[in-house]
Order: C-alpha cells, then structure tokens, then sequence
C-alpha cells in the first residue's frame, strides 16, 4: 500500500461510514514492514475511537471492509495462499490435494483470470480485460469526459484494468476485490514487475510462465486493495472514473454495487461497466438478478434495459453502449469460453445516488 495513494484518496471506516453514516478516517496505526516505498505489513485503525476498528494490511494489500474478521475469517486459504513454490513441489501438492480442494481452486482461478489480463504481458496472446477497458476509456474520452482525479477498478481481480486506467488517465488506480489470492498476486507483480503464473495445461497439469510488467506501464502500477463493492470505503466523489468489468453479476447485490460505484464518482466523471449478465443464483440471489427472469413482463426478461435504466436512476447517464463486445476466457490448453458481453460507458450526472 502507498501511502501517497491512501492520502490522496483518504479512506473512511467502511464499519462507520455503512452502519451509522459517520465519515471516520483511515489511520496508519502500525508500520511492521515496508517495501520499496509501500507498507507491506501492519495495521490501520478507524480514527473513530467508538469504533477504533483494526484492519490488517498484508502482503501490501489493506482489508478495508465492514467486518475483517469475518473476511479472514472466510478466506483463510486465499489470505495464506503462496506462489512462490517451485513448479516441482506445486505440482506434487496439487496432485496430493486433488481436484476440486483449495489450492487446486485457487490455481485455476488464478490461470483463469491471469490469462485473461495478462495474456500480452507472458503468453503471447491478448487481453481481454485491456480490450473491454479500452473500449470504455475511448468512449469517455470521445464524450469528453473528465480524468483528472484518481480511478478505480470496482471488482478488478489481477489487475490489468488498474494499469489501464492509470496509463490512460495519468492518474493513480485502485484495484478493487475481494478475492485475496488475486490481490496478493497483483500487488506482488505491481511491486516487483515480475510475477511467476501457474497457468493451466490440463487437468491438474499447470506450466510456470513468467508475467513482466512492460516498459511503458512501469510507472503505472495500481494500487490493490480488498473491499466490499456494497460497502465501499471511499468518500462521495472520490474517484474520476470508475469501472466494474465483469462485476454486477458476481455479486451479491447488483442494484446496490451500481449505486456505491456512483456514489463514489466525480460529478461529470465517468464509468464503464460491462457484463456477460451470466446470472447464478450460486452468486447473487434470483431476486436482486437484472433481468434473465420474467419474461412475460414488459422488457420480455432482458437484462439489458433493467441494467441501463439501474445505472441511469443511480445518477450514471450513458454516453455509450455496446450490446455484443466479446470476453475470451481460457480454460486450459484445448478450451476456451467466448462471452457476448454488454457495456456501457457513463457520465455521473446528477446527485440521486448520494441521497
């Protein structure tokens, strides 16, 4: 965590700020350890002293959400998980484990989301999550909306859409997530410029490629923090442009993920959110869904307008929309997922949100 970005952008108590609607700031408490300018290790407490709420920083990447214990709590395995092991030794480790336990879960998910960012950075290919953030930057610029104040990537995983929106914007990034393994490993790329990425062949068979950060995004890391996307813990307006790639249906309250992400951004700043609407009620429940049920109402269960008329009530106008922008994910050497994904680009227009 820099500590520049965490004063720039001057972080409240995410426990007060959503359970009582005190703004309370974030204090570094404890310094244990610090990296090439970044706090590694230790604590921040909520300057609230009714509060005085403890939220760890490890591995550079703070735990900013209403309830840490409970996060910890429930992403032990993520928290702890570690990539340093040689090829030989995750190998045997993945066979002892199996399919389907921790640490296989936790590589694949890695592989999976780590080709689909950075598949220029180390395979050869390309990046889908570059392209999907390109789209939506192009579409703001061309509606001249304003980047002069620090971004946010709502949801952003590894991390790619962070190097996007600061190299594009010129303005320093937060990748926000809630997946620690991912955080951890982004932060360690951000870090040292170099990440090793178990990407998977088949099966439980996975090959070490290196990821390298390239010369022209070196000066543009983001930053990686873990947060709640319905409980952000960000003061209204805080951000320029905001981004959720992916996100709304992931999570567990859609609607209110799009308010926070409006709430939190600039009047007149912008917005891009794009989603393959690939509703499960494993993520979100089949009554928060936007669209993909109903369809004897009057949108014929389309999600696409229940998306468009969600985002413009919450203060986001869209500039521009595309309805088939394709997503590739890679699922292993022999097999690949291609979604027709909805995205919207928008401007924070009026106050509805921070009501």
């Amino acid at each position: 965590m820099r500590e520049d970005v965490f004063a720039a952008v001057a972080p409240l108590c995410p426990r007060c700020l959503h359970q009582s609607g005190h703004a309370a700031p974030m204090v570094v408490a404890t310094r244990e350890e610090e990296r090439a300018g970044h706090l590694w290790h230790g604590v921040l407490h909520c300057s609230n002293r009714a509060c005085w709420m403890e939220f760890p920083v490890i591995d550079g990447v703070p735990l900013l959400v209403p309830d840490p214990a409970e996060l910890l709590k429930t992403q032990a395995t993520n928290a702890l998980y570690r990539t340093d092991l040689p090829p030989v030794v995750s190998s045997i480790v993945g066979d002892a484990t199996g399919p389907g336990e921790n640490f296989d879960t936790q590589r694949y998910h890695l592989s999976l989301y780590g080709t689909a960012h950075f598949a220029d950075w180390g395979l050869g290919g390309e990046s889908g999550i570059a392209s999907l953030m390109e789209w939506g930057l192009d579409r703001l610029k061309a509606a001249s909306v304003p980047t002069g104040a620090p971004c946010l990537d709502l949801g952003g995983s590894v991390g790619r859409g962070g190097w996007e929106l600061s190299a594009r914007c010129g303005q320093p990034s937060i990748v926000a997530d809630l997946n620690l393994s991912m955080l951890r490993f982004g932060q360690s790329l951000a870090l040292e410029g170099e990440a090793s990425l178990a990407v998977r062949r088949v099966g439980l068979v996975y090959d070490d490629v290196p990821i390298r950060v390239p010369d022209g995004f070196a000066d543009t890391a983001p930053e990686f923090w873990a947060v709640d996307a319905a409980a952000l813990p960000f003061a209204m307006g805080a951000f320029g442009v905001c981004a959720g790639i992916n996100l709304v249906d992931c999570t567990a309250a859609p609607a209110n993920v799009i308010t926070e992400l409006s709430r939190v951004t600039a009047m007149g700043g912008g917005a891009v959110v794009v989603t393959p609407h690939d509703w499960s009620p494993q993520a979100t429940g089949f009554g928060q869904w936007l669209g993909g049920h109903s369809q004897r109402g009057p949108w014929a269960g389309a999600p696409e307008p229940v998306l468009r008329a969600t985002l413009e009530s919450a203060g986001l106008a869209p500039v521009a929309e595309e309805m088939d922008l394709p997503w590739v994910l890679r699922l292993h050497a022999r097999a690949r997922m291609t979604y027709s994904t909805h995205a919207l680009a928008c401007r924070r227009a009026d106050t509805a949100a921070a009501a």
